[in-house]
């Protein structure tokens, strides 16, 4: 080997060395930085590294991690040992006890609220206080479709034997089931997340992604297979209630950007209810209960995530108390 292939590999050796380096820094300050933060991006990353798992079913794809705890998007999230974001409830319901199961995504889940600032507990302390025995137990998961929220009923909180189910219905729900892989070396790295989530932004700021009022809005396309397998699954859980002598009510919950003016997405909303109304499927639309108080970033999370706030869900738990038919809560 002469000196100048010699040379050429000390440099080569130097050069991964310092990148190693300073990667490796950059990790450790990411994991210091994003440590409690709220970037939604990040913190979404973080839920789904410690907090869900893969599952076989297709039309499940991935579970919560049960029995397991993290701090995100500001508030603690920790998962009973049935994978619900909630305290443990026994499966048998008690005697005198009407049981509510809430299915739906991150909006009923509490990305960035307290359990307690949740839609279904706030309801669960309202009907308690309205008199009787309830349990509402908060069955959302980040990152849901409707496909996936169905299947989760069906093959999980159906064994809570509820007298009541409730899908909040959200508009992302017509996506197709995503595929869930376990995370590599990779998929634990802070620095990979943060590239990763800052690319995606600038090329939406390029315009080389779709904004969100058109990917929203593609959703629901004649023939979208998207929102074709959401209206199936929807059947599908109307069927199994009715089997189970439960009660089911579909709550349409706005995206929450822009609801005091003209909604800009109720075409799409309009096709979900004629499926709905076709099925004889109870509906409840909240967007007239979340209207007109105040500014919409007061219903948001943070200014740059419109997730459902406390304020927001205490406006949706009071709809949907004021919608549940009284032969089915006495």
């Amino acid at each position: 080997m002469n000196g100048r292939v010699r040379q050429a590999l000390l440099n080569l050796t130097l050069l991964a060395f310092t990148v190693a380096v300073f990667a490796g820094f950059l990790e450790v300050a990411l994991r210091v930085a994003f440590a409690h933060s709220l970037d939604f991006s990040m913190e979404m990353w973080k839920y789904a590294v410690a907090l869900k798992q893969p599952v076989d079913d297709p039309r499940l794809s991935f579970v919560h991690r049960p029995n397991r705890s993290a701090f995100l998007m500001g508030v603690p999230f920790a998962i009973n040992s049935a994978g619900l974001r909630d305290r443990e409830f026994q499966r048998e319901k008690p005697a005198g006890v009407r049981r509510i199961v809430w299915l739906g995504d991150s909006t009923t889940v509490g990305w960035g609220v307290p359990l307690e600032g949740t839609a279904p507990k706030i309801l669960e302390r309202e009907l308690d206080a309205a008199g009787g025995r309830f349990e509402v137990l908060n069955c959302g998961v980040g990152n849901y479709d409707t496909v996936q929220e169905v299947e989760q009923y069906l093959t999980i909180d159906r064994a809570f034997q509820p007298d009541q189910v409730i899908l909040e219905y959200f508009i992302n729900d017509a996506e197709p089931v995503p595929h869930e892989r376990h995370a590599g070396v990779a998929g634990h790295s802070y620095l990979a997340a943060f590239a990763i989530s800052r690319f995606d932004g600038a090329l939406r700021l390029a315009g080389m992604r779709p904004q969100w009022r058109d990917y929203y809005s593609a959703l629901y396309r004649d023939g979208s297979p998207g929102f074709e397998a959401a209206k199936e699954a929807l059947g599908r859980l109307a069927d199994a209630t009715a089997r189970d002598g439960a009660g089911l009510l579909v709550a349409i919950l706005p995206e929450l950007h822009q609801i005091n003016g003209t909604y800009p997405f109720e075409a799409e909303q309009a096709k979900v209810k004629d499926y709905l109304a076709a099925r004889k499927i109870r509906t409840l639309d909240l967007l007239p209960c979340l209207r007109g108080h105040g500014p919409e970033s007061g219903l948001w999370v943070t200014p740059a995530d419109a997730h459902p706030n406390a304020k927001a869900n205490t406006l949706i738990a009071a709809c949907v108390k004021d919608n549940v038919r009284a032969d089915e809560h006495p």
